[in-house]
Formats: structure tokens, C-alpha cells, sequence
């Protein structure tokens, strides 16, 4: 049995919740090619699609974010602004908000999250926490600790 095709309409009528519950039911549906539809098409959507609590470990924008984070590109981004004197979520910060759109943000405590999940790859790189430093304009996150 198919599972039902959803519009742009429709999508764009529901409620963020709504959306992020629909988001977790295609996620449940794992790699089946109607589960990876739906979420790729809510994704491309650009509609905002998490619950404004707090991220849950198991949340797909939480697994976004890890992925982003530890990828090559990401920490490339995080020891690069290190070693120019930024904090690691400066460079971070960009690629979170290219893979995230509107999920990423202090609504729904990304930012916290986003900087927790650097903090545990810097520390896994072997880098001690320094003291926290505003972060650049084009940063979604307004502050982060830096790294010696």
C-alpha cells in the first residue's frame, strides 16, 4: 500500500509540530522508498519541521547536526576557525545552517545543541575548552567556547 502523497499545500498548512511529527513517522518508515520521499519532500519543503522543545538525542535534526559536525567538511570548518583565534562554532555555525534552513536556530535550542556536539568533537580532537567568544554577524549562534 502507498503512502499518501502530500502537497506543498498541505504541508505549508500544517502546523510545525504537525510537520515534525509527520517528519518522524517517514523516519520510522526507515529506508523505504515512501518514507525517504516524504522526507525529502519536507525537507525540500523549506517549512520548518521541529518541535520547539528542546532537541532529543535521537531527533533528526540532532542526527543532522552530528553528521554535519563530524563530517570532513565540518571539522575542517571547526580546527580551521580554532587556529585563527574564532571559536570552532564559527566555522561550523554556516554549514548547520546550509544542512538545517529554519530547523536550525535557538527555538528549538539548536544552538545549544549544535554547540554541545562541537564541544564533543573538539574534545575528541584533543583540544582543551578556553573561554567563550561572540561569534561573527553571519552566525546563527551568538556565542561559543573557543579552544586551546
Amino acid at each position: 500500500m502507498m503512502a499518501k502523497k502530500w502537497t506543498l499545500v498541505e504541508l505549508a498548512g500544517m502546523s510545525v509540530h504537525q510537520r515534525a511529527e509527520l517528519y518522524k513517522n517517514a523516519s520510522r518508515l526507515g529506508d523505504t522508498p515512501d518514507g525517504a520521499e516524504l522526507k525529502a519532500q519536507i525537507e525540500a519543503a523549506g517549512l520548518p519541521y521541529s518541535d520547539d522543545a528542546a532537541l532529543k538525542g535521537d531527533d533528526p535534526i540532532t542526527l543532522t547536526m552530528i553528521r554535519v559536525v563530524y563530517s570532513p567538511e565540518g571539522r575542517e570548518a571547526a580546527i580551521t576557525a580554532t587556529k585563527a583565534g574564532e571559536a570552532a562554532m564559527a566555522g561550523v555555525d554556516p554549514l548547520l545552517q546550509a544542512a538545517l534552513g529554519v530547523d536550525y536556530g535557538p527555538h528549538n535550542f539548536g544552538t545549544v545543541r549544535a554547540g554541545e556536539i562541537v564541544g564533543t568533537l573538539m574534545r575528541s580532537l584533543g583540544y582543551n575548552r578556553a573561554p567563550n567568544k561572540e561569534l561573527p554577524p553571519h552566525c546563527i549562534a551568538k556565542t561559543a567556547a573557543t579552544w586551546a
